[in-house]
C-alpha cells in the first residue's frame, strides 16, 4: 500500500447554505483569499456571558462558527499539525474533546476547526497538514496534504427582493441569492436575508449579523445588496447602522453596497437615496415597467440596463436574475471588499 493523505474542508456553516455540499475545491484550499474562511468565534452562542473561543461548551446542536474538515487517506500513521496558536481543533462541533497539535487523527473522520484569536490570518499562517505513512514489507511511503485557513475580514449581506425567502436557495430565479452563493463559495462571509428580516428603523437579524460581525469577530469590512424591497432595506439597514455609534470605534467601513432594482422598503416608488455611509454604491435599474423600477441614484455608480444591449428587455421581475449583471455586480464588490 502507498500512503496518502487527503483534507477536505468545508465552507462555513451558515443559514440556508447546505455547507456539506460546498466543500472548498483542491485548486484553492491552499489559497489564503479563495480557500476555506473561517469565522473569529469571539460571539456567545449559548449566552453564558463567556466569549465562545474561551468556553468548552456549546449551545445544544453545537458552535456554527465551527469549520468542519474530513481526514481522508490511506496509510497505517497520520497526524494532523498547524502552524498558530490561533487554532483548536475537536472531535466534534460541541467541542467534546480536543485534538492535540500533532496529535493522531484516523481516516474517515471529521474534525472540526475553531479559530481562538481576535487577531487576524497573515497569509498562509494558518495553515493545517495531514501527513500520512505506510510501513509495508516494500519500505515506507509517506504524503502530506494541507489547507490554508484564512479569517474572515468582512461581512457580506444579501437581501431579496418581496416574497423572495433565501430557504429558496438553489432556484435560479433568486438571483440575489445566486450571487450571495457565488461569493459563499469564493470564500466571503455571505448571509442572506428576506427583506422583512430589516425592520422600518433597519433593526433586525441582518443588522445583528453585521453588529456581530464587528464587534464580535472583527469583520470590519461590511458589503450590503439587496433587490427591489431587498434595496429599499438596504437603505434602512445602513442608516440604522450608521446610527450605532460603537461600530465606528470597531473599524466599521461600509465598502460596498448595491441596488437591483431598488424600491422602497414596502411602497412601491423607487429607492433613489444614496446607502447612508456607503464608499461605493451600485445602481442598477430598469425603466420598462410602469409600476415597479427603479431609477438613478445621486452619487452612485448607475446602470440603467434599458438603455444596454444586454438589458434592453429586462424588467422588474426579470432583472435581478441576469447573468450580465450579476456577473458586474460581483466584480465590482471582489474588486472593493477583502474575503
Amino acid at each position: 500500500m502507498t500512503a496518502d493523505a487527503n483534507l477536505v474542508a468545508y465552507r462555513p456553516n451558515t443559514p440556508f447554505f447546505n455547507y456539506t455540499q460546498h466543500s472548498v475545491a483542491e485548486a484553492v484550499e491552499i489559497d489564503p483569499k479563495l480557500g476555506p474562511g473561517i469565522r473569529i468565534n469571539g460571539d456567545d452562542d449559548n449566552g453564558n456571558g463567556v466569549k465562545d473561543y474561551h468556553d468548552t461548551s456549546t449551545k445544544s446542536g453545537g458552535d456554527d462558527d465551527l469549520v468542519r474538515v474530513d481526514v481522508l487517506g490511506s496509510g497505517t500513521a497520520f497526524t494532523l499539525a498547524w502552524t498558530t496558536g490561533r487554532i483548536k481543533v475537536w472531535t466534534t462541533p460541541t467541542k467534546t474533546a480536543a485534538i492535540a497539535n500533532g496529535g493522531s487523527v484516523t481516516p474517515g473522520e471529521s474534525i472540526w476547526v475553531e479559530y481562538v484569536s481576535a487577531t487576524h490570518t497573515t497569509g498562509a499562517s494558518a495553515t493545517m497538514t495531514l501527513s500520512a505513512s505506510d510501513a509495508s514489507p516494500g519500505g515506507t511511503t509517506t504524503a502530506t496534504d494541507s489547507v490554508v485557513f484564512h479569517s474572515f475580514r468582512s461581512v457580506v449581506i444579501a437581501i431579496g427582493g418581496n416574497s423572495q425567502d433565501p430557504s429558496g436557495f438553489g432556484d435560479p430565479n433568486l438571483g440575489t441569492f445566486t450571487m450571495a452563493g457565488a461569493l459563499y463559495d469564493q470564500g466571503y462571509d455571505v448571509h442572506m436575508f428576506a427583506h422583512d428580516k430589516v425592520t422600518s428603523t433597519g433593526r433586525g437579524a441582518a443588522y445583528n449579523e453585521v453588529v456581530s460581525a464587528v464587534l464580535k469577530r472583527n469583520a470590519d469590512n461590511v458589503a450590503i445588496f439587496g433587490y427591489s424591497w431587498g434595496g429599499g432595506a438596504t437603505y434602512d439597514l445602513t442608516k440604522a447602522l450608521a446610527a450605532n455609534t460603537k461600530l465606528a470605534p470597531a473599524g466599521y467601513k461600509l465598502v460596498f453596497t448595491a441596488y437591483v432594482d431598488g424600491i422602497r422598503h414596502n411602497a412601491i416608488s423607487a429607492e433613489a437615496r444614496l446607502p447612508v455611509g456607503t464608499a461605493y454604491h451600485d445602481n442598477f435599474y430598469q425603466r420598462n415597467d410602469f409600476l415597479l423600477e427603479g431609477n438613478s441614484v445621486a452619487g452612485a455608480h448607475n446602470t440603467n440596463v434599458t438603455q444596454t444591449t444586454w438589458g434592453k428587455s429586462l424588467t422588474h421581475t426579470t432583472i435581478d436574475d441576469s447573468p450580465t449583471l450579476q456577473s458586474r455586480l460581483l466584480s465590482h464588490l471582489i474588486t472593493r471588499v477583502v474575503v
